[in-house]
């Protein structure tokens, strides 16, 4: 008796091992491969989940911008003998959104977590950045910047374009501002405002007379600009640099300029945002967050201080118990700091200098050269940046 009931045990069992995982299983070996896909969600979507319908039907719903993903997953599920319902919808959206590439129409556009005005201002992208639009909810557009950043802004910051749309503006013969500021005016006597201008703006070249070029802004406007602080930007892209002594000449030129959660541009920004925007009026793409910034270049060994360190470098401060990274700026030599703290302002890693900042010195987690190093995905020169 003990024996048939021993037998009835292990054929149980075994019929139970043999049957599909539950749906808690499968969704957690889901969001493995998604994760895997996905490392940080700040710049890629993979977010796919297993539903059951009526009866014992299953439906894989969600919304990926790798369709070798969701093939993956589909491999996955057939192997342990489930069929499913394929409801993914690949990003780009091309059924919802036929024109899927754009370019910013505004001399600054804000970029937000949510499609609502009063979402968490995640960045911004300036007049001339080319994006790629992946879906729309109302009046929101969500789309990835040149840094693959992902987030919402409002359908009248972007000119939509089809690919060869977006195609003719990259081979149109373009200008670069590199100017902190400046103005975009109606008529060529330049008195009626058409729009303002952040360092970095690029708009396309019609005509030039005299002090005056004739340009387009990215959504067809006619305008007219002074000819001072503009750069052809092909020219300008194919010989621009990455150095030391630029970055601290660029830095230096937004001394002063006010703090923003969120911005990347000369108008205001927060730290990351400051070392991007002096990273690109450089020729350089750099991701937009410190916590991304710091995953590129070479490690400098800052254990016995800054005396290793050069001119150009990153450096990354936060909590050196979690080593969470939250701050980040260049170091501009003998021990000082250019970075945005309320301002674009320059602090001292020296206790005896009368610009010391204690909270960098104690803060001051790692840091990173960028100068020279490998061209990579989040470290790309605007040469070889297949958008612009």
């Amino acid at each position: 008796m003990k024996f048939i009931n021993s037998v009835t045990v292990v054929v149980f069992a075994l019929l139970l091992s043999c049957q599909p995982k539950s749906s808690e299983q499968l969704q957690n070996e889901i969001d493995s491969i998604a994760n895997r896909w996905v490392p940080d969600k700040r710049v890629g979507i993979c977010e796919l989940n297993l539903v059951k319908r009526v009866g014992e039907e299953m439906v894989l719903k969600g919304e990926s911008l790798f369709p070798e993903a969701k093939t993956e997953i589909l491999q996955l599920l057939l192997s342990k003998g489930i069929t499913v319902i394929d409801s993914v919808v690949i990003l780009p959206d091309s059924i919802k959104i036929p024109k899927n590439w754009g370019v910013v129409t505004l001399s600054v556009a804000n970029l937000r977590s949510k499609p609502t005005h009063s979402a968490e201002l995640v960045s911004q992208a300036i007049m001339g950045t080319p994006v790629r639009v992946l879906k729309e909810d109302d009046v929101w557009l969500f789309v990835q910047t040149p840094d693959l950043y992902l987030a919402w802004t409002n359908e009248s910051s972007v000119q939509l374009m089809s690919r060869s749309e977006i195609n003719q503006w990259r081979n149109s013969e373009r200008l670069i501002f590199t100017e902190s500021y400046g103005t975009v005016y109606s008529d060529s006597r330049q008195t009626n405002v058409l729009s303002d201008l952040v360092a970095g703006a690029i708009v396309i070249k019609k005509s030039e007379n005299k002090n005056v070029f004739e340009v387009n802004l990215p959504d067809g406007r006619l305008g007219f600009i002074s000819n001072l602080n503009w750069l052809n930007f092909k020219q300008w892209k194919d010989s621009v640099s990455l150095i030391d002594e630029n970055m601290i000449n660029t830095g230096k030129h937004l001394l002063g300029f006010p703090y923003m959660w969120g911005g990347t541009s000369s108008k205001a920004m927060d730290c990351s945002g400051f070392v991007k925007t002096v990273c690109f009026l450089n020729g350089i793409v750099l991701e937009r967050d410190a916590s991304q910034q710091i995953k590129h270049g070479k490690e400098i060994d800052i254990t016995s201080g800054w005396e290793k360190l050069q001119k150009g470098d990153l450096l990354f401060f936060g909590s050196k118990r979690t080593h969470r990274v939250v701050h980040v700026g260049i170091y501009i030599g003998n021990g000082e700091v250019i970075h945005s703290s309320g301002s674009v302002r320059i602090n001292s890693l020296d206790k005896n200098s009368d610009n010391y900042s204690n909270y960098l010195s104690s803060t001051l987690l790692g840091a990173r050269r960028i100068i020279g190093f490998t061209p990579e995905q989040g470290y790309l020169p605007l040469r070889l940046h297949s958008w612009y």
